[in-house]
């Protein structure tokens, strides 16, 4: 396979005659002074958000830099139907309608894909910190296995970077914030000569400890570097590149395993729930967990933890793109190499005994190579490309629990993964109002996993191709499609309907405690048809838009993350979810600008096999039924510049974090509000802000784990609390 896959790589690189370059495209922030002409990418070329059949919500610079420096669960406060589960800086999981996949391994792939620049990332721990010097984020909902194909079942999440401009162009924001956080961000570029261009663009992250550790070092604070650097140029007649380099650093920050610890004792169904702080169900003591802990108080943002809480990272990747114009057609190529290495520790059972720490080291290498051809005529729009991938991951973990039961357990995994791809899609206009859409592609992916557990010192289960040729090394083969028709009565009006088929393709488990069972270290592709439809109207002389989609997903073999005790399965379930969006945005006068969303959904899981041993239909995990929110932004002069005001709210009602939906993975429903106030001079390039974050002050949960039958506690992750701070920004003009 090795060779294989190399072979189609170096012919597909030489093919191209080279490497790099960039697609210009335009601001969604520019363009948003006419909602119309908000763009993005989300068909492989640039349209009018308002102008294709997909559910799209994109932030612009201006809006991304109006949440402050959060991380990347803040994309959730601002866009219907998207959850972020952050299990730590290591891992990021998004959830977009209610499809997710919640396993925290290294190893695993997500239905929710995400983007760089077109390129796809495979790594949940490469993700947090990408998101500085864009241009925009684009959320695409509902399956796009057609055009970006991998992994993209539910929809897929894609950050566009800032691109080299031909004038010279810069900012630099410094930032200060609660908790000692000191923060940076800024660009600088513009043209080396008439045919070549350039970007550097950084962002640091320190401070911000603000989780209160009673015996030794508060947690939570970052130690974080980025930086990126882009080269773009004009090739002869009609061709363009970008060479692009990037890497993220977390330098021994303390953002490992930054939990609030729970005491719970499973239930009739196996399920935790919380214990009172009168109750003694583990004849330990009095609200202790099954080791004789028990929080001495209910802040979540104070803890006794003795280590390990660590986190290291150091990621970086190349891009390399290049676009030609062949006249009839265009001709693109991207190839990318990415490079992550991840050390990562915490203190498990969150108290000042030494009972139970988890740690994991992952080094993962990926490269990949997308060619397209794509060209339109007066009534034909049309593309076809080819995709090819490979990862290699090496993962080593590490389930110390000697000081509890005496056992240390060590896990290891390689695995290896294959995958090439065809795809094409052809879009063709009837008439002046009505359009059909066809697209379908088509994956192959070879994967192989090898796997070594060992129980204090002594190996006791090898799991590789060899001793299980059936379970080891599975190819997996599908196809994703779409078929759409559009309807656009007016320049102002657009309704569309469509069925979208998206896959992922199956995998393998990491289980930390055995007897284990190689049927169950293996599980197999999902697939999710959407039937979907849904109208777009542009209203009030272009000031007004209002968009509504209704949907309905139908799953085959929804990959359901379980945690039975310690052991982490994949197990395929049908299931469905419907919904309905509804997004609304007005500009009624100069400087006033507001925006609301309402997303309902209805989703289930079937068939969910309970720890305590039933079987019954589950909620599907992250997936609110009632999802709202809303922006208000107010500019207006004042004095030598602008001042502007903005509030954005959403709210949740209650959801789980699991598929098994326990009582203590309950999160009840909850309002998060923001508010901004920022002033621009006119004559100086200086604009000064000031920002408060999670406003009231809201306790609400991103990630809950249930450890209450092996150990009698909940590990939980709260969003920050209230977080003050302020900017200064200067930009080059």
């Amino acid at each position: 396979m090795t060779h294989r896959f190399s072979k189609w790589l170096v012919s597909a690189a030489a093919a191209m005659g080279g490497a790099g370059g960039a697609l210009a495209q335009a601001s969604a922030d520019s363009a948003a002074l006419d909602p119309n002409e908000i763009v993005v990418t989300a068909q492989k070329r640039t349209q009018s958000a308002q102008a294709i059949g997909v559910a799209v919500s994109a932030l612009g610079k201006d809006s991304l830099a109006a949440l402050g420096r959060q991380d990347v669960s803040a994309l959730a406060t601002q866009v219907p139907g998207l959850q972020v589960n952050q299990y730590s800086p290591t891992v990021t999981v998004f959830n977009i309608r209610g499809v997710s996949q919640n396993d925290f391994a290294d190893s695993q792939e997500a239905p929710i894909a995400f983007y760089n620049d077109e390129v796809y990332i495979s790594a949940l721990g490469a993700i947090s910190g990408m998101t500085y010097d864009l241009e925009r984020v684009e959320v695409l909902r509902g399956p796009q296995g057609t055009l970006f194909g991998r992994n993209a079942t539910g929809g897929l999440v894609q950050i566009v970077s800032a691109k080299p401009t031909d004038h010279l162009d810069g900012f630099v924001t410094a930032t200060v914030g609660s908790y000692g956080q000191v923060a940076t961000e800024g660009a600088v570029g513009g043209p080396l000569s008439d045919t070549l261009r350039a970007r550097l663009s950084f962002t640091t992250n320190h401070g911000g400890a603000y989780i209160n550790n009673r015996i030794g070092k508060d947690l939570g604070g970052a130690k974080f570097y980025a930086g990126r650097i882009q080269l773009a140029g004009d090739v002869g007649e009609g061709g363009k590149f970008n060479l692009k380099v990037q890497a993220l650093r977390n330098d021994h920050d303390r953002q490992g395993g930054i939990y609030s610890h729970a005491s719970a004792v499973p239930d009739a169904l196996g399920l935790g729930t919380f214990i009172g702080t009168n109750e003694n169900p583990w004849g330990t003591c009095n609200g202790c967990d099954a080791l004789g802990y028990a929080e001495p108080d209910r802040d979540p943002f104070t803890a006794s933890f003795n280590g390990p809480n660590r986190f290291n990272r150091t990621f970086w990747a190349v891009t390399a793109r290049y676009e030609q114009d062949l006249g009839g057609a265009t001709l693109t190529s991207i190839t990318d190499y990415q490079d992550l290495k991840k050390r990562y520790g915490e203190d498990a059972d969150m108290s000042p005994a030494t009972n139970f720490s988890y740690s994991t080291a992952q080094d993962l290498y990926q490269i990949s190579q997308e060619l397209r051809l794509s060209g339109d005529t007066d009534r034909l729009n049309w593309l076809a490309g080819l995709y090819g991938i490979k990862i290699h991951t090496r993962n080593g973990y590490v389930t110390d629990t000697t000081g509890a039961f005496g056992l240390l357990e060590q896990y290891d995994s390689v695995l290896d993964t294959e995958s090439v791809a065809a795809f094409g899609q052809l879009e063709y206009r009837l008439s002046d109002q009505f359009t059909v859409i066809g697209g379908l592609r088509y994956s192959k992916d070879w994967k192989r996993f090898d796997f070594v557990h060992s129980e204090n010192g002594v190996q006791d289960f090898v799991f590789n191709k060899t001793l299980f040729p059936a379970f080891a090394k599975r190819r997996f083969g599908d196809y994703s499609g779409k078929i759409e028709i559009d309807y656009r009565p007016s320049r102002n009006a657009f309704f569309y309907a469509s069925v979208n088929r998206g896959t992922k393709s199956g995998g393998f488990a990491t289980q930390a405690f055995g007897p284990f069972d190689p049927a169950e270290l293996s599980f197999d592709g999902e697939v999710l048809t959407n039937y979907e439809g849904g109208m777009k109207l542009t209203l009030l002389d272009r000031t007004t838009t209002f968009n509504v989609a209704g949907f309905y997903y139908k799953y085959s073999g929804y990959q359901s993350f379980e945690l039975v005790g310690v052991t982490q399965l994949i197990r395929n379930k049908p299931a469905r979810i419907k919904g309905l969006e509804v997004e609304f945005t007005t500009r009624p006068v100069a400087g006033l600008y507001l925006q609301a969303f309402l997303t309902l959904l209805d989703g289930e899981v079937r068939n969910v096999s309970l720890p305590g041993g039933a079987v019954l239909d589950r909620d599907m995990p992250q997936a609110p039924s009632v999802s709202a929110g809303g922006l208000i932004r107010y500019e207006f002069a004042a004095g030598p510049g602008r001042l502007a005001f903005q509030t954005n709210w959403k709210h949740d009602s209650r959801q789980y974090f699991s598929t098994f939906n326990a009582p203590v993975d309950r999160e009840p429903a909850r309002w998060v509000g923001d508010a901004r106030v920022s002033y621009a001079f006119d004559d100086l390039p200086i604009e000064a802000a000031f920002f408060v974050n999670n406003l009231t002050d809201r306790k609400y949960r991103l990630y809950n784990l249930d450890l209450s039958g092996p150990f009698g506690f909940t590990q939980q992750t709260f969003a920050r609390p209230r977080w003050f701070g302020g900017s200064l920004t200067y930009r080059l003009k």
